[in-house]
């Protein structure tokens, strides 16, 4: 690789860019990442989780560099760092916040989106100007090529670099992993992606990191009454045609606090809110330690009837004698837990790192154990909605 430009950076120090690298990230596609912040509203919680998707995609390529670094993959190897770097470039403002606002109305993903740009942007020119064919970097970002699980699989670049930055940046110490191991155990076996016997340690170390993290950072519950307010009014603006949802994709966090502070009414007054960090307050919380399963499922079943589900707030507010919106159900989505599918290979036969380790099979079943339900209202209001959410049952 031609190393055109080096980039300091607080989490992997020196970063070499090369000619076509720096060419990318001098589009306004790229450039427009600088103004998304990685965690969205998280810097209400630590205010120093400023950090965006712009420094995450430039380290996520790095990585990417140094594990195709090892293997003779010919051309596809600037092709994979062209789509480590390009893998975010869809994503919307304050990032998974807009993105739960496209699987709900669009049934579209960042992922999506990233392709879109790619194809209908100057990117598909500059890449082939390099010589590096944009149908492979396509097909890398699309999960069909034989290097898609290193941007998009178990444990992937994208995870590593996130884990990493994200503690650096948040101050939160579980976030540490073992990343020079994880890059230099990866394998290609057959086709798959595999972590050798010797990176085991690594890998569980991640698992942990990422189990820490969630609930830390990730799932703080502060952060999850922040974005379910920015989620409402951006729902709110959709709907009195203040914004298209077509045009999340090309806009940035700047925008959509420009667009809350030229409304009116509920957006408006939602936006000052989250800008003056005056954050509802929760009324009403169950979670796994209620030992209520039926409770679950049926916040789960809410989960997938978003009628019903916008029905529920509006008449928890009536009832609460508050107008629509001032009440909100918050319900965790269901863990995935995919990192626990990782291939160990132990020179014979690559299993799932759930198969090897016991440490992983404790993780993924306490994760799977988990959910959560929050309902939240203004503090002046706290009271009474906390009275109606005694019988809450009665409304599902």
């Amino acid at each position: 690789m031609d190393k055109a430009k080096v980039i300091r950076d607080p989490v992997h120090k020196d970063i070499f860019l090369s000619e076509l690298e720096m060419r990318l990230v001098d589009t306004p596609e790229f450039q427009r990442l600088r103004r998304i912040k990685q965690l969205g509203v998280t810097n209400l919680v630590y205010p120093s989780a400023n950090h965006t998707r712009f420094e995450h995609s430039i380290g996520a390529a790095h990585i990417a560099g140094r594990i195709i670094g090892r293997f003779d993959v010919g051309d596809a190897g600037e092709a994979l760092r062209a789509a480590a770097l390009l893998h975010d470039i869809g994503h919307g403002p304050l990032s998974h916040t807009s993105e739960e606002l496209l699987k709900r109305h669009l049934d579209r993903s960042h992922e999506d989106a990233t392709l879109s740009v790619i194809r209908e942007s100057g990117i598909r020119d500059i890449l082939s100007e390099y010589s590096v064919d944009p149908d492979v970097v396509l097909a890398i970002l699309s999960k069909e090529h034989m290097l898609s699980g290193l941007i998009s699989g178990e444990v992937d670049v994208d995870r590593m670099d996130y884990l990493a930055r994200d503690a650096y940046h948040t101050g939160v110490a579980y976030g540490v992993i073992d990343m020079d191991r994880l890059v230099n155990t990866v394998e290609l076996v057959d086709g798959d992606i595999v972590i050798s016997q010797g990176g085991l340690r690594a890998v569980e170390g991640l698992l942990v990191a990422r189990f820490l993290m969630t609930p830390t950072v990730y799932l703080h519950h502060t952060s999850r009454i922040a974005d379910a307010m920015f989620l409402r009014a951006t729902e709110r603006a959709v709907e009195e045609g203040l914004l298209r949802l077509e045009d999340l994709m090309r806009m940035d966090d700047f925008d959509i606090q420009a667009m809350f502070r030229a409304a009116g009414g509920y957006v408006r007054h939602m936006g000052r809110r989250l800008e003056d960090r005056r954050l509802f307050k929760t009324a009403w919380f169950a979670d796994e330690t209620c030992g209520d399963e039926g409770l679950r499922e049926s916040f789960y079943a809410l989960m997938e009837d978003l009628g019903r589900w916008a029905r529920l707030e509006v008449e928890l507010a009536e009832d609460c004698g508050l107008e629509e919106g001032f009440v909100i159900v918050d319900i965790t989505p269901r863990s995935r837990y995919e990192e626990s599918n990782a291939l160990i290979w132990d020179g014979e036969a690559a299993r799932p790192v759930s198969m090897v380790s016991p440490i992983v099979r404790i993780l993924q079943d306490t994760e799977a154990s988990k959910w959560s339900v929050g309902v939240y209202a203004p503090q002046e209001h706290l009271e009474r909605v906390r009275g109606i959410c005694g019988n809450i049952k009665g409304y599902l």
